[in-house]
């Protein structure tokens, strides 16, 4: 097993140089459609300013004023971006918003039967959480964003802590905490009505569950169940467990020493702590009369996005001949996915080799390529095309909408400046992590794999992968990997 886990180090540095790569070329090119504004210079010359503060602090060795200012700054900037845009719930949020209100109101039509909330039912959580923010504010959009805010912030503090885990360096912890400060994703979002925003700080806090369950023998499977709780409440929020839970166990089977029986075992108590919860909160809903159906069975068959996943006249997105195929087959979920299955079977079968691999490439690359993960777009779109804008607007207590400074205009050319800074590190880290191993890393390599794989399969959205966009963050970090190779023919964690 010692080899194994060396052989497969090897294997992710050198796969990732090549995926990492087309990410990078793929930013970039997206960044000379942006043009400098004054907006953007502005924000350069606020980075400059901020990292020379944060050099002072940390050369004169004062760690905890320097934590307490990128707090505070963290705080101050996403303030200012809740004030900058009186954003508006569309789409899927607009729906699942609507859909709170109706609850509110007796009704559990959205849960029941072929209804959008049943087809999906990931979003049922989110659509309670709303009628709860319906029901205990008078302005429950306001309400929202300030709670995104308070997510936001966590999850930077989140992901400070991980870094200690995954570095012992706390430098390079004040470091991370700076970039995750001004990261334009996780500040963006905070104007964004999505459950995006709930799941990042419960998968951030699953994984620092799990770094820390290998430092104490006694306390392992105790924190592998939390971790697994923690995985399994994100779950609720975005269907993005069962990606995080292959790689807890890939990454517990091919890096620690133990024997097998003891690695499975370790495997069975973060299965157990994710399964749990899941299936309680799931029957829980059923018994009260809310939902009809599991939260892991939607009436709609998965294999629809898997569909529109293939269609490359859309470049994998969202399309109208795919997402007609439901009420095609009267909403029958068998036919719906037999036939489903086939049309798929038919493209990966029938379109030249060629053609499919430019596909995938194309695709994989505008996943990750864009600096905001569409944050603007969605905490902007709205307040331009929301249908029913004036409601919201009503409920703000406006006339009309605020937009001070529209940050996919603006703003962009720093962000996208900023997000291909943080993967030419990131590939930097690729080189350093060669020579210097940190096994610790290789969980967010297989993270990273894995989510991207699973974009790879289903629809298109740029959105998908923002919970994940911290990732580059972390990978970001090992470009300064200066220490030696602590390998000692397995795992850094001593069982």
């Amino acid at each position: 097993m010692n080899n194994i886990s060396l052989f497969f180090n090897k294997f992710l540095n050198l796969s990732l140089k090549l995926l990492l790569l087309f990410i990078i070329i793929s930013s970039y090119l997206l960044l000379n459609h942006f043009k400098a504004t004054s907006f953007s210079i502005i924000c350069i010359i606020g980075f400059v300013i901020l990292f020379f503060i944060t050099y002072y602090f940390l050369k004169n060795n004062f760690k905890k004023s320097i934590i307490a200012i990128l707090l505070i700054f963290a705080l101050i900037i996403r303030i200012l971006c809740f004030l900058n845009i009186d954003s508006i719930p569309i789409g899927d949020f607009n729906r699942m918003f609507i859909c709170a209100g109706d609850f509110l109101n007796g009704s559990a039509y959205m849960f029941k039967g072929t209804a959008y909330i049943a087809r999906f039912p990931h979003m049922s959580i989110t659509v309670l959480y709303f009628a709860l923010i319906r029901k205990m504010f008078s302005n429950p959009l306001i309400a929202i964003k300030l709670i995104n805010i308070i997510f936001s912030m966590l999850n930077i503090i989140l992901l400070f802590f991980i870094s200690k885990e995954v570095f012992e360096d706390e430098n390079k912890s004040i470091w991370l905490l700076f970039l995750s400060a001004i990261y334009p994703p996780i500040i963006l979002y905070n104007n964004v009505y999505c459950s995006e925003n709930l799941a990042m700080p419960l998968l951030l806090l699953s994984i620092l569950i799990f770094l820390k369950a290998f430092k104490n023998k006694n306390t392992k499977f105790l924190f592998l169940l939390l971790s697994g709780i923690s995985l399994s409440f994100t779950q609720l929020f975005r269907p993005i467990g069962y990606v995080m839970l292959i790689a807890y166990i890939m990454f517990i089977l091919i890096y620690f020493k133990e024997s097998i029986i003891k690695k499975i075992t370790l495997s069975l108590s973060i299965i157990a702590g994710f399964i749990i919860p899941f299936v309680i909160i799931s029957y829980t809903l059923i018994g009260l009369n809310i939902t009809e159906n599991p939260l892991w069975h939607g009436t709609e068959p998965a294999s629809i996005s898997f569909l529109k996943g293939t269609n490359i006249k859309s470049g994998g997105s969202w399309n109208e001949e795919d997402a007609t195929l439901f009420n095609k087959y009267d909403e029958d979920y068998k036919k719906v996915d037999e036939e489903a299955k086939k049309i798929i079977k038919e493209r990966l079968t029938k379109t030249p080799i060629t053609n499919l691999v430019l596909f995938y490439i194309s695709k994989y690359g505008r996943q990750w390529m864009s600096g905001d993960f569409a944050g603007a777009y969605w905490s902007e779109v709205g307040l331009d095309d929301a249908y029913n804008k004036q409601d919201y607007l009503k409920m703000l207590g406006k006339s009309e909408g605020k937009m001070i400074v529209r940050i996919s205009e603006q703003g962009m050319f720093f962000i996208q400046l900023f997000f291909v800074s943080i993967l030419i590190l990131s590939y930097i880290g690729l080189y350093k992590n060669r020579k210097n191993i940190n096994f610790k890393i290789d969980l967010f390599y297989i993270i990273f794999c894995g989510v991207s794989l699973q974009c790879l399969i289903t629809e298109f959205q740029s959105r998908y992968s923002y919970p994940f966009s911290w990732i580059f963050l972390i990978l970001a970090m090992t470009a300064f990997n200066n220490k030696k190779s602590n390998y000692t023919g397995g795992t850094t964690w001593k069982s």
